[in-house]
Parts: structure tokens; C-alpha cells; sequence
């Protein structure tokens, strides 16, 4: 059979994609290749025409799942000033509709616990996506220098990370909410209240 000119590539690219999905929303251990392979809608022998091994995969699929979120968050702040850009960043980071949609959400909080446990070669390969997805967003955060800019980054996203996976781990409800809430409203106040004021500044 003859395929179009690109059909490898595009075939690669939905793999990628759909394991993107699988791994936020189910972990980088559950899923296997045959998972992948099924849900993209291929047979298993087609795995390795594209994929050396399964690490190949996860590595693009978190590099895909990472630009996904950052497009998505671009989208939504395209023509609002910085800091109302950013405050709607974090309203929509630490809300409902993303703590409910893990597959389509941020992998940092998806898969953080894992990312940790990765063996270094894995890691360093990672960090690469990592840093594609601070200089997408980068623009949006305070400062008045890259570095400061650079921080901002780190402590933020992180620490909203930190409490969408406290998030999701709770049982009750009320106390989901209460997490998301409480995050919301100090996010805000340390990135987004003080317009003008230097990073150091707003932080002593």
C-alpha cells in the first residue's frame, strides 16, 4: 500500500498526541505501548517504524502536552494587558474546569511525581520541553529582567502545580475547592496586585 507524502510523520505526530493525553491522565507507568498504539487507533507491529522505545514517546508526548497547555493559555489572554493576562492565567491554572481534565491539562501537575522519580538521561531530555515552556509564557510574568522574570516563572508554576496535585489527591469536595480557592487568591496577590512594584519589591 502507498501512503501520501508525510504520512509517517503525521502518523508520529498522532501517537505523540494521543499518548499526551493517556499519560496526564492515567501516569507514565499505566500506560503501556499497546495503550498508546490503541488509542491512537494502530496495531502494536507499527510502534517501532516510528519509536525507538517507549522513553522516545513519553519525552515528545510531554513536550507536546506542555505547548498544548501553553498555547492554551495564550489563547485566552491574547489581548488583555499583562497583568490581567496573568491573573487570568492563574484563575484558570487552579480552577475547576483544569483540576476535572487532567488529560488536557498541564503535565507538570499530571505527572510531577513521576518526572521526579525519571532517571537523569530522561530528565535532561525533559528540560528541554521545560524550558520551551517558560519562554512561551515568560512575557505574561513580572519582572523587570529575564532573571527576575526567570523567577517568577519557577515559583509560580511550581507552586500552582503543587496545589492543583494537592487538588486532585483530596477526597471531600469542599476542601478540593477550598485548596484551589485559597491558591487563587494568594497567587494573585503576590504576582498580580502590586502592578508597578518590582518582583523584589512585592515579595519582602
Amino acid at each position: 500500500m502507498r501512503y501520501e507524502i508525510g504520512h509517517k510523520e503525521k502518523s508520529k505526530a498522532h501517537i505523540i498526541e494521543s499518548a499526551a493525553a493517556q499519560l496526564r491522565a492515567k501516569g507514565v507507568e499505566a500506560v503501556r505501548l499497546a495503550d498508546m498504539m490503541s488509542a491512537a487507533g494502530m496495531t502494536n507491529g507499527g510502534f517501532y517504524r516510528h519509536f525507538k522505545n517507549k522513553d522516545e514517546v513519553v519525552v515528545g508526548a510531554i513536550a507536546r502536552a506542555l505547548k498544548e497547555v501553553a498555547e492554551q493559555l495564550i489563547v485566552r489572554v491574547r489581548d488583555l494587558p499583562r497583568g490581567d493576562a496573568l491573573r487570568t492565567v492563574i484563575e484558570f491554572y487552579l480552577s475547576e474546569e483544569h483540576l476535572r481534565r487532567p488529560e488536557r491539562g498541564c503535565a507538570i501537575a499530571a505527572l510531577g511525581s513521576e518526572l521526579a522519580r525519571m532517571p537523569l538521561s530522561l530528565k535532561r531530555r525533559i528540560s528541554a520541553a521545560l524550558d520551551d515552556y517558560e519562554e512561551m509564557l515568560s512575557p505574561l510574568l513580572p519582572g523587570e529582567s529575564d532573571g527576575q522574570r526567570h523567577t517568577a516563572f519557577l515559583v509560580l508554576f511550581s507552586s500552582m502545580a503543587g496545589c492543583l496535585t494537592a487538588a486532585r489527591a483530596e477526597a471531600d469536595e469542599q476542601k478540593r475547592s477550598d485548596i484551589l480557592t485559597a491558591g487563587r487568591r494568594f497567587f494573585i496577590q503576590a504576582f498580580c496586585a502590586t502592578e508597578g512594584s518590582s518582583l523584589q519589591e512585592r515579595w519582602q
